[in-house]
């Protein structure tokens, strides 16, 4: 019985190293500055669906990125990033991607070929401008941009017909584009310190809508009195 046993125990744990070894190349942590480790690392595990980078004092995302065809999750957060190549655009497989706290100026328009795409995080960097071609991710559910230097919003934003959450301020915005009326998903809206007398359009459309958080610049379409509805709470910060 003894031996029995032991067989067991034995095979169970060759079983859950295996899998624990199996889970293990499906994820890249990386934690220490040099790229070209890092670069290693990805051709290394070509079938990688998570790839993190946090604190790494990393400047840049190396192309080799794009042989990671798998992932599904990109943390590229708290370091010195300024540049995102356009090969991000091949990884179709993206559910969530997060750039938060860097220095990027720029967004590739290739971000628009990510069809699966349903969490983008791009807060606290130096966006001036975000591409078009944003207005295109069908499945996005989450968008935040909060603090960076955005002077407009995409004007077709409206065609993300799936977002339930959009952080907007703090930015420069000078106005809200009309088609944010037709977020029809949409469940929270923060623009709080997104430009100084913005306008929210009418959006009465927007049936879903529990939440909306303002400061005292922002101002309602003048056909639109969000006060005055029951359900949708006014948030002023």
């Amino acid at each position: 019985m003894k031996k029995l046993f032991g067989a067991v125990l034995m095979a169970l744990m060759v079983f859950v190293g295996t899998e624990a070894l199996a889970q293990g190349k499906s994820k890249i942590k990386f934690s220490n500055e040099k790229v070209e480790d890092l670069v290693q690392q990805i051709k290394d595990n070509p079938n990688a669906e998570v790839l993190y980078l946090f604190r790494n004092g990393l400047d840049s995302i190396p192309e080799e990125i794009g042989l990671l065809k798998n992932l599904k999750e990109l943390t590229v957060s708290s370091n010195n990033i300024t540049y995102v190549p356009p090969v991000i655009g091949e990884l179709t497989n993206l559910e969530k991607i997060s750039l938060k706290n860097n220095k990027i100026k720029n967004i590739p328009s290739s971000i628009g070929n990510l069809k699966k795409l349903n969490d983008l995080e791009l807060d606290n960097n130096e966006i001036v401008v975000l591409p078009e071609t944003i207005c295109d991710l069908e499945n996005l559910e989450t968008l935040s941009v909060t603090n960076n230097k955005l002077t407009h919003l995409p004007p077709n934003i409206g065609n993300l017909k799936n977002l339930y959450f959009l952080y907007i301020g703090p930015n420069h915005l000078q106005e809200l584009p009309a088609s944010m009326a037709e977020l029809e998903s949409l469940v929270e809206l923060n623009v709080a310190g997104s430009g100084q007398m913005i306008v929210v359009p009418n959006m009465e459309n927007c049936r879903r809508l529990e939440k909306i958080y303002i400061d005292r610049t922002i101002m309602f379409d003048g056909s639109y009195d969000p006060f005055r509805i029951p359900r949708l709470q006014v948030i002023v910060l």
